[in-house]
């Protein structure tokens, strides 16, 4: 379930499709066992970032630690130029790693940035057909993230 759907909101079939999963491993070693997961399926780590830490060295203000994990799988970032250069300015995908007050596992969550391109209707409307086939190409790339991360997380936790 996502956020949205906790607090009652409703939500946009991008945000009801949301990769989430929980982690049991401290929050220091899940950013960069997400991090390669991703990268073990092609997604090269743009940047990396704390931004807990960036609020609170910018503004003073203490929130909960979330990292955020940006990456671009090459075969996407092609196929979306393909479709417009402008929509490189949609990419790349990110992921976030979170923690929250009020249980003791780490959260994962992505927002495919794909789905946010058909639904916002960013690219040309005759590129429909491409639009659909790059989403589900990225749905098929974060699901083997996905899965890689969920299937190998008792064993990074043990570590």
């Amino acid at each position: 379930m996502n956020d949205s759907a906790e607090s009652g909101r409703e939500t946009s079939e991008t945000a009801a499709e949301a990769l989430h999963t929980t982690l049991e491993m401290p929050f220091e070693d899940a950013v960069p066992f997400v991090q390669l997961e991703h990268e073990l399926a092609d997604f090269e780590t743009v940047k990396m970032t704390r931004l807990d830490q960036m609020i609170e060295g910018m503004l003073g203000h203490e929130v909960d630690r979330t990292a955020l994990i940006v990456v671009c799988h090459p075969e996407i970032a092609h196929d979306a130029l393909a479709i417009d250069q402008s929509l490189a300015g949609m990419l790349p995908c990110t992921t976030a790693v979170y923690e929250r007050p009020d249980d003791d596992v780490v959260h994962v969550h992505h927002f495919s940035v794909t789905k946010a391109i058909r639904d916002l209707g960013c690219a040309p409307a005759d590129h429909e057909g491409s639009v659909d086939r790059l989403v589900e190409k990225t749905g098929e790339q974060m699901t083997e993230v996905w899965a890689s991360i969920e299937q190998h997380a008792d064993v990074a936790g043990g570590v």
